[in-house]
């Protein structure tokens, strides 16, 4: 019996999507031949060499900016994308986010095929828009996705923030990471200072607060935090820092091993999202699960999925993102009482191995594909 053919669509390549990276080694572990089809938006990633990955790439190379500013080069990738998924053999298409969705499901019904479509981000939500012009985007996301075979959201909050997901197959496959062996047993070392640490894209857009956590940190003693990442906000960061060499470091771009060795070192992670961004409000993220599955508690922001999720859990404290004084009382609470710090980490692992383990989430995605793959597409014929 032949292999089925599975293709991944996504406008980034994947050292951008560390997510998309694990999907396609769960499908190959199933015995999936996968291929991605990204975007190289760099314009000068050199295509990998043969037998480098143990996927296919096929690479769009053109230049283009993040954000709303890539809305005119949109019509270029679709025509690409449209051409590649003619040309190309697959059983079932995976197009991630909306600026994917459009030729994926035409194709998907020309050629008989399923396509799933997985919400990465709700583009209508990335910033605030007027109330009319979000409905009227909501309602064009929605057109389209009753046309893909089923939905795939990173947090089944997500279905609140689109008032409803038309569509009878929606399955919630959250970001979380995969299980470190032995994990709470990595580090022994105690760390001479409270340690605070955040990793992640570090980007204006989102809005991150990370100044009101430095700023609550720098009238602290014995307390520091570490910050890794990469983003247009990077230089900014690195300047704060610098102003407090004792409290704050920031390290750049480092491997996913030393995110998670600092990670499990870590006395608290948090996961600080402002809400008057509805993206950031429904989608809890991945910061909140590598906490989970460090055995870590968590500071999360009010009003966010993520605070939902810690209160269901009791696995940290709520702050307020623009309160300089809660986060402050919040840290102190947490290294002032190591016994509340236990007992949070230990209700965040409780919680990562009963209801978000990674093994869980590719279960589900593999679930989805062999359901799928035992149908028939959309509109076809058998």
């Amino acid at each position: 019996m032949s292999k089925k053919r599975a293709i991944i669509i996504r406008t980034c390549l994947l050292d951008t999507d560390t997510r998309v990276a694990k999907e396609i080694d769960v499908l190959r572990a199933s015995g999936y031949d996968v291929t991605l089809l990204g975007w190289d938006r760099q314009g000068n990633t050199a295509p990998p060499e043969p037998g480098e990955n143990p996927h296919r790439e096929i690479r769009l190379r053109l230049k283009a900016p993040l954000g709303v500013k890539i809305l005119p080069f949109l019509p270029i990738w679709w025509c690409f994308e449209f051409f590649q998924l003619m040309v190309t053999r697959w059983d079932i298409a995976h197009a991630v986010d909306f600026d994917t969705l459009l030729p994926a499901v035409i194709t998907g019904r020309l050629k008989g095929k399923p396509v799933i479509y997985e919400m990465q981000d709700t583009y209508e939500d990335k910033i605030v828009l007027p109330k009319p012009v979000r409905y009227l985007a909501v309602q064009i996301d929605k057109l389209f996705l009753r046309l893909a075979s089923a939905v795939v959201v990173i947090d089944k909050e997500q279905i609140e923030e689109l008032a409803g997901i038309p569509h009878h197959h929606v399955v919630a496959v959250y970001d979380s990471p995969p299980d470190a062996p032995g994990n709470i047993d990595i580090i022994t070392e105690k760390n001479q200072a409270f340690t605070l640490f955040y990793d992640g894209g570090l980007y204006k857009s989102r809005r991150l607060r990370l100044e009101n956590i430095l700023a609550a940190v720098k009238s602290l003693e014995d307390v520091r935090i570490f910050i890794t990442g990469y983003g247009d906000l990077s230089d900014e960061i690195e300047a704060w820092c610098r102003q407090m060499p004792d409290r704050a470091q920031f390290l750049g771009r480092v491997s996913y091993d030393e995110v998670l060795r600092r990670s499990l070192a870590a006395d608290l992670l948090f996961a600080i999202r402002n809400p008057v961004i509805p993206e950031q409000r429904y989608i809890c993220g991945s910061k909140l699960l590598k906490a989970m599955m460090c055995g870590k508690p968590v500071l999360a922001s009010k009003g966010t999925s993520a605070a939902s999720k810690v209160t269901e859990e009791n696995c940290g404290l709520l702050v307020d993102a623009d309160s300089v004084e809660e986060i402050r009382n919040a840290i102190i609470k947490l290294k002032d009482n190591p016994g509340l710090c236990r007992e949070l980490g230990a209700n965040a692992r409780k919680a990562y191995e009963q209801r978000y383990d990674w093994h869980i989430m590719e279960q589900r995605l593999i679930n989805l594909y062999q359901g799928l793959g035992s149908e028939t597409g959309p509109g076809t014929q058998q």
